[in-house]
Formats: structure tokens, C-alpha cells, sequence
């Protein structure tokens, strides 16, 4: 954002923190003059509910007859004298976007240009960030003009067992507790079960503190992280085959 490039792909499964990464962005982009962060989720209805989340998060009229009255009107600010600011455009659950005429929006986004005047270099007025899951990887390279335009595409990864005790830690400390209260081997079998995933850690950590609380213990042991990620992780239930019919019956 702070060079303005024209933006990237951030992928990962679910719960592995896409949407903890974009609000640490927004953040970022908070701190840094003359831009402006925009997000929201990849709406349903094709380029048109595309723009019109946009001219709402942009502040602009939200009336529109087509979706190239919205470029038009877009281009026309960007080029113009108006001051409009250039802008992080996060969209998550991108990997929702399908139709060809949101793609073809998207790609023409990328085209508009800020100019500062004579002498000095125009830059994009738009950086792209489209966060998704694991299938948004393929959509993207299935449009390859658009995928040249996203130059960087970030891969997260789940956490190994450090990064999960590290992980804890920082949560604890940022809740004022005590980052020593689980156990390590309680930890290995937290990021074990939940595969390293930070939401599912999340779920499984908070019953293990209820549990403990409840048990008025002072530690996260083992055998409370044990019961807290039965409680947490139940295992999927299985169906029952049907009971063969007696010989005879019809």
C-alpha cells in the first residue's frame, strides 16, 4: 500500500487469520497520509453488487443505471482535480466472485490512474487485495491478464507448534493473563488437534480456561486440554447404516 502497486492475493483455509491480516492492514494504512483503506465481503450479484458496495464505501451516490455509468464516474474523479484519494480496496471471501462481468470490473479498476501533474508520476488509483480460501488461487490464474495486474500472492499457512505456543502467549498477555498457564504439553496437544489453525486454537484455549476456572485450577493441565478439545473438536458422527430388511419383507 505505502508504494501503491496495483496489489495481491492473500489465500489461506478457513479460520487461518485472512481477516486478522486485512484489519492489521487497515490499521497500517490508518497511519499514512493521502490514502484511504476500503473492505468488504465479495457480494452476491455479479459487477453490479460489486459496484454498488463500492460507491457505498466510497461515499458516492449509491444510484446508478449500469455498471459503466460507475466506471465512468469513477474514472472521471480519479483524472480530475477532485483530490480523490488513492484507495486499498479489500475484498474477502473473494473466492466467491465467479462471474466473468465481476472479474472484467475488477481488471478495469486496476486501469484508472491518480495524477499529481505535469512533471510528476501518476500511480494506481486502486491497490487490490483479494483474500480468499485455497480455491481463489485457481480463479485468479484462470484470468491472466487480471493475474498480471495482482503481482504478489501471499500464502498463511497454519502455525506449527511453536508459532502456536507463541500464539497463545500473545493472546494471554493481550487479555492480561498469566502466558504461562498452559501447560507445554497441554499447548502440543491444543496445536495438534486443531491443526494450527488460529480460530479452532481459539475456541479450543477458551473451554480449556472455562474448564479450568470451573475446576478452580491455577494451570492448564493435559487432561484439561484433553477434555476441552473433546468438547471443542467432537468427532464427526457416523451414520448408521440402514437395518437390512428381514427376508420376506417388501
Amino acid at each position: 500500500m505505502k508504494n501503491r502497486k496495483l496489489g495481491g492475493v492473500l489465500i489461506g483455509t478457513y479460520g487461518v487469520g485472512k481477516s486478522m491480516i486485512l484489519e492489521l492492514l487497515a490499521r497500517n494504512d490508518e497511519t499514512m497520509a493521502g490514502t484511504r483503506f476500503i473492505q468488504f465481503d465479495a457480494p452476491a450479484g455479479g459487477a453490479a453488487g460489486l459496484a454498488r458496495q463500492l460507491l457505498g464505501a466510497l461515499k458516492l451516490d449509491a444510484r446508478f443505471t449500469d455498471v459503466d455509468g460507475v466506471l465512468e464516474t469513477i474514472r472521471d474523479l480519479t483524472s480530475s482535480k477532485a483530490g480523490f484519494q488513492h484507495t486499498t480496496l479489500a475484498i474477502d471471501e473473494a473466492q466467491m466472485i465467479h462471474e466473468t462481468d465481476s472479474i472484467d470490473f475488477l481488471h478495469r479498476l486496476t486501469n484508472f490512474r491518480i495524477s499529481k501533474g505535469a512533471g510528476q508520476p501518476d500511480f494506481p488509483a486502486f491497490t487490490m487485495i483479494l483474500a480468499g480460501h485455497t480455491e481463489l488461487e485457481q480463479l485468479v490464474a484462470s484470468k491472466a491478464a487480471f493475474r498480471q495486474r495482482l503481482t504478489t500472492v501471499w500464502h498463511l499457512d497454519p502455525l506449527n507448534e511453536r508459532q502456536t505456543l507463541e500464539y497463545v502467549e500473545y493472546r494471554m498477555r493481550a487479555a492480561g493473563g498469566d502466558i504461562w498457564v498452559f501447560e507445554e504439553d497441554a499447548i502440543s496437544d491444543a496445536s495438534a488437534a486443531s491443526g494450527g489453525i488460529p480460530r479452532v486454537i481459539n475456541n479450543i484455549c477458551d473451554v480449556a480456561l472455562m474448564l479450568g476456572f470451573a475446576l478452580n485450577s491455577t494451570r492448564i493441565t493435559r487432561k484439561i486440554m484433553q477434555q476441552a478439545i473433546q468438547e471443542s473438536c467432537p468427532p464427526p458422527s457416523v451414520k448408521s447404516e440402514p437395518a437390512a430388511r428381514d427376508a420376506g419383507t417388501v
